[in-house]
């Protein structure tokens, strides 16, 4: 379950008076969600998501959020584009709590055997325009998910997480400080892509977007797509996928040549947030901790091994 503010129809019906979307029908509350609060609501004018943003997401960064996705959808990037209120204004509140509303995007989530090297390209291709989009965005939010965080969690574990505290301070000193920058998606997994009829109808959760390299961020997509099952690279689908970036924006040769540092940064990253996650469990917790084995496996082959 993850709908931790319960809300009855009445006090939905009553926060939509606040927009243009019609009369309210009815309200049901999403399970799938992780961070936030989500109700697929209907009007006679259509279906919406309602999100209250709970606890994860530091409010003075959501103008950042939804300017950034607004920015997106008006570039041509299917993402969810806030719905203004009838003051301008893209955040309601409930009891103190932010809330947004957007259009309901129709899609599925992605399965395993969806991931096949055509696919690759396509998300290739959907990344690199997200990218070109982004340089004209005129917000910039420094990156909370950074180098910085990575050493506290790591050293908050402790001896467990010694290895990679060594391998982290290589990668400290290795690290590029000049490269081609924009705002990144930061967390383009499966879980945040909508497929339809086989293609990539939308992205969502740009909760941690922020101002880095774009390479970075390839980097994170690489290896959230193009490894099998078992943890290791698969060569078709990552060459498809970073031919159909590149068909959209080409890396520099400093890009390429800081590409293994990067992918080394890309999997501490989330290492270690999951093994902070999995050291830290609060027990009344409604979310299972992710396992780190996946991202020591992906750190190993990168740190033996180069895309480019």
């Amino acid at each position: 379950m993850a709908v931790y503010t319960h809300l009855s129809d009445h006090e939905i019906s009553d926060l939509l008076t606040g927009y243009n979307i019609g009369s309210f029908i009815s309200a049901t509350g999403i399970l799938q969600g992780i961070d936030n609060t989500n109700y697929k609501v209907s009007t006679d004018e259509g279906a919406f998501i309602l999100t209250i943003f709970e606890s994860r997401i530091a409010p003075d960064d959501l103008p950042f959020f939804l300017s950034f996705m607004d920015h997106l959808y008006k570039n041509g990037i299917r993402c969810p584009a806030p719905v203004l209120r009838k003051d301008s204004s893209a955040l309601s509140f409930f009891d103190d709590k932010p809330a947004a509303l957007f259009p309901f995007l129709d899609g599925h989530g992605v399965d395993y055997s969806d991931i096949i090297p055509v696919f690759c390209f396509e998300l290739g291709v959907v990344l690199g325009n997200m990218h070109k989009a982004s340089q004209s965005f005129p917000l910039s939010r420094i990156n909370s998910m950074g180098i910085e965080a990575w050493d506290y969690r790591l050293r908050k574990v402790g001896e467990s997480a010694k290895e990679f505290i060594d391998i982290l301070e290589q990668i400290k000193c290795a690290w590029p400080t000049s490269l081609p920058h924009g705002v990144i998606h930061a967390d383009f997994f499966p879980d945040n892509v909508f497929i339809l009829d086989g293609h990539i109808h939308a992205i969502i959760d740009f909760y941690f977007s922020a101002t880095d390299f774009l390479a970075y961020d390839l980097a994170i997509a690489l290896n959230a797509w193009c490894f099998s099952s078992d943890h290791t690279l698969c060569a078709e689908k990552s060459q498809s996928f970073l031919d159909g970036y590149q068909s959209v924006r080409p890396l520099t040769q400093e890009e390429k040549d800081s590409f293994q540092i990067l992918c080394q940064g890309a999997c501490l990253r989330f290492l270690s947030s999951r093994l902070y996650d999995l050291t830290f469990l609060d027990p009344k917790a409604l979310v299972t901790p992710k396992d780190p084995t996946e991202y020591i496996k992906k750190l190993e082959f990168h740190c033996a091994n180069k895309i480019f």
